[in-house]
C-alpha cells in the first residue's frame, strides 16, 4: 500500500509507530488507516500516562462497514507515545473498551476539540 505524505513537518504529531504495527496498517484499506491515523493524531495527547507499562485503547473506524481495532501503546512522562500494535477486533470488545473509558475518543468532547483545534 502506498502512502503518501500530506502534512508538513510542523503538523506531525508527537508519537512514533512501531515498525511492526506501520507494516500491520498496510492490510487495511486506504481509507481505514487514514482514518486510524487521524484518530491517533486527534487523541493521542488525551492518551493516559503510565510509566513503564504497555496500554491498550479501543477505536472503530465508520465507514461501509463499521472495523473495530485496538492499539497497543506505551506513554511515559516527558516522553513520545510509542504505538506498538494494532488488531483488528470484535464489537463486543470494542463495547468492553467504552465500558472501561477507554476507546480513543473516551476523554474528547466538543470543548477539547475547540482547544485542539486553537492550538
Amino acid at each position: 500500500m502506498d502512502l503518501k505524505q500530506k502534512y508538513l513537518r510542523d503538523d506531525w504529531a508527537e508519537y512514533e509507530i512501531n515498525g511492526s504495527m506501520f507494516m500491520a496498517l498496510a492490510d487495511y484499506t486506504k481509507e481505514q488507516t487514514e482514518e486510524i491515523l487521524l484518530q491517533m493524531d486527534t487523541y493521542e495527547d488525551l492518551l493516559p500516562i503510565k510509566e513503564g507499562q504497555t496500554q491498550m485503547v479501543g477505536g472503530i473506524v465508520e465507514h461501509e462497514e463499521p472495523m473495530f481495532f485496538e492499539l497497543t501503546y506505551i506513554k511515559q512522562p516527558g516522553e513520545m507515545t510509542l504505538f506498538l500494535e494494532i488488531n483488528e477486533t470484535d464489537c463486543d470488545t470494542y463495547l468492553d473498551y467504552i465500558l472501561e473509558n477507554k476507546t480513543l475518543k473516551s476523554n474528547y468532547n466538543d470543548t477539547t476539540r475547540k482547544n485542539y483545534k486553537d492550538n
